[in-house]
């Protein structure tokens, strides 16, 4: 049986914790911008009000659909919210799959490898997954390198897997994924790992 309700997870420069409405303006300063919606599949917003309705319809309701409570990525040091990242899909009941989006304020900082270096032990050590996966545009090459450097394992490629309006062309998208026998687990996503991000 998976947990779904989430721990707050606190790293070197970040605290991760289950996103709420009030994340609502911050989530519009980055969800309502083109440029941070290049490679993702939700489309912009274009009030605050739609992201208050996207946190009350498709992310506070997570736990109640079998799915884990997704992570708001807040800096530390300013407090603000600035992206997210969780497991937005399971299959066969242990395997998860992951997701994030970043403001684009705060890309080229190693944020988002940390939060998702964060997010791959809780999967493990707290929700219970087997099995993780992640995907990403091929042209995306900045979530390449985040995911490289996660340690996850290339597995494949989806050729033209989904039309992409903002290229206007059908993309194929990289696939990837960790196993919890993996060697990458037993050196860095130890259950040691985790604990240490636990907040107090």
């Amino acid at each position: 049986m998976l947990k779904l309700e989430m721990p707050t997870i606190r790293t070197a420069r970040l605290i991760l914790r289950p996103i709420t409405e009030a994340d609502a303006p911050d989530m519009y300063a980055y969800a309502s911008d083109p440029e941070n919606l290049y490679f993702v599949w939700f489309p912009q917003h274009t009030s605050v009000e739609d992201s208050a309705h996207v946190i009350r319809e498709f992310f506070l309701n997570r736990p109640q659909r079998g799915l884990p409570e997704p992570y708001a990525i807040v800096e530390a040091q300013s407090g603000r919210m600035i992206g997210t990242i969780d497991i937005h899909t399971v299959r066969f009941g242990d395997v998860g799959e992951l997701g994030y989006i970043l403001n684009k304020a705060y890309w080229n900082r190693g944020y988002t490898t940390e939060a998702l270096q964060a997010l791959i032990g809780v999967a493990f050590h707290y929700c219970g997954f087997w099995r993780v996966e992640i995907q990403h545009h091929a042209d995306n090459h900045s979530s390449e390198a985040v995911i490289r450097k996660a340690g996850f394992i290339k597995e494949g490629v989806f050729r033209q897997r989904k039309f992409d309006e903002a290229l206007n062309k059908r993309g194929d998208y990289c696939f990837y994924g960790i196993n919890l026998t993996d060697e990458v687990v037993n050196t860095r996503y130890t259950q040691e790992h985790y604990e240490k991000t636990l907040s107090h």
